[in-house]
């Protein structure tokens, strides 16, 4: 059936109609009829699974093998996948409910796909990549999670429903002159995030070497073995409880945050203490998780308990220095062996405040902390950068789809 839709962004010279179809008018589906037998290392076929499915695309680096039986009675080679085929993800595994992706041959050799997989094949004359593409609009995520079916173990829904998905289709033309100009725009994602591993690599680089004193600034400078408790002290500075003034630490060096209030939390249950700007805090039960941080500016004043103890810098120390030391994750995972107590094993204070660090003379930590600090501001450029290049293409999929 045909309706007069067209999309709200087109391209010059496009003015045809775009034909309303079922998804199960384009398409046919198909399931593999292959299981496991046994799984060697880098033996037998390489099988993709939906944890290889990440951000759009095909990720090999944890791919598995495997040794097939033929549970249908087809034969093997029709479950092996081509050049451009499409593979949608039809069970809630790992979060990956409708993700899809293009296969682009990234093994170089025959590859199959698992049974929570599905692999679409087209009857009409169908861009792949116009339909890979369609499955990224906020229409199609809304459909999946309609269709969708929760179970005790995994959550799916049925292909019936599937193709049963209704979508606006142009003339083959202009679906490639949509793919390929949304191809541009991926190109550019892409290489802006090579762009940004490169230097958070250069980073680790820098530290690996900065750290083991490989790389000095002076020749002359000294270093020495000293304590935290000699540049830092607790504070213990007692507020009145707010909720919604309460900090929480993220892991993994994500900084600190104002905590999302739980509607079972009781405001004044438990003993709150001011948080100034530049103070060092960390979580106690996941110091070694690179749960820590220095306090930023917009949140002085804001409020933890006692699990989430800050300090006060002193003396000759640069505090961005002091993080970039505890940062390196070579050394905040072995802080692990600090912990004690029974059950949820803690890094007390005490304990905190004896760790021993080896720290240059102050001249020297300030060149440290200006170069490294020249790098992240690359790294956060990048990284907006990279978010403003998604808003963009989440705006281009919602104008230029029907």
């Amino acid at each position: 059936m045909n309706e007069k839709l067209v999309p709200k962004l087109r391209f010059n010279g496009f003015n045809d109609e775009w034909a309303t179809f079922k998804l199960g008018e384009i398409i046919t589906l198909m399931q593999s009829g292959l299981s496991r037998q046994l799984s060697v290392e880098d033996i037998g076929v390489p099988v993709l699974r939906s944890n290889n499915i990440v951000n759009g695309q095909i990720d090999v680096s944890d791919i598995k093998f495997w040794y097939l039986i033929d549970t249908k009675g087809s034969r093997t080679e029709n479950y092996f996948l081509k050049k451009d085929d499409l593979l949608v993800n039809f069970i809630n595994s790992l979060g990956k409910m409708g993700k899809s992706a293009v296969y682009n041959d990234e093994l170089k050799r025959p590859t199959i796909f698992t049974t929570n997989l599905m692999r679409l094949n087209f009857k009409k004359d169908i861009d792949t990549y116009f339909i890979y593409y369609f499955f990224n609009t906020t229409y199609y995520k809304n459909y999946i999670d309609k269709i969708t079916k929760p179970a005790v173990n995994q959550a799916s829904f049925t292909t019936k429903d599937f193709k049963k998905m209704e979508l606006k289709i142009p003339t083959m033309h202009e679906q490639f002159k949509i793919s390929k100009f949304l191809k541009h725009i991926d190109k550019k994602i892409e290489l802006l995030e090579n762009k940004l591993e490169y230097y958070q690599d250069f980073k680790k680089y820098l530290m690996q070497q900065i750290f083991t004193q490989k790389l000095r600034f002076d020749e002359n400078c000294q270093y020495k073995t000293k304590k935290v408790k000699d540049f830092l002290v607790e504070s213990k500075i007692e507020g009145t409880d707010d909720i919604s003034k309460r900090l929480t630490v993220k892991l993994n060096l994500k900084g600190i945050t104002i905590r999302e209030s739980k509607t079972i939390e009781i405001e004044g249950a438990t003993k709150q203490f001011i948080r100034k700007s530049g103070q060092f805090i960390y979580g106690k039960q996941n110091l070694h998780k690179g749960a820590f941080g220095i306090v930023p500016k917009e949140l002085d004043g804001y409020l933890t308990s006692s699990d989430i103890p800050s300090f006060d810098f002193k003396g000759e120390i640069e505090p961005k220095w002091f993080y970039y030391y505890f940062s390196r994750k070579s050394f905040y995972e072995k802080l692990e062996n600090l912990s004690t107590g029974t059950g949820s094993k803690r890094i007390s204070p005490k304990e905190f405040l004896n760790i021993k660090i080896i720290v240059p003379e102050i001249e020297e930590q300030q060149r440290i902390v200006y170069l490294l600090a020249k790098i992240d501001e690359k790294i956060n450029q990048n990284g907006d950068q990279i978010l403003q290049m998604n808003k963009f293409k989440k705006s281009l999929l919602q104008q230029m789809f029907i």
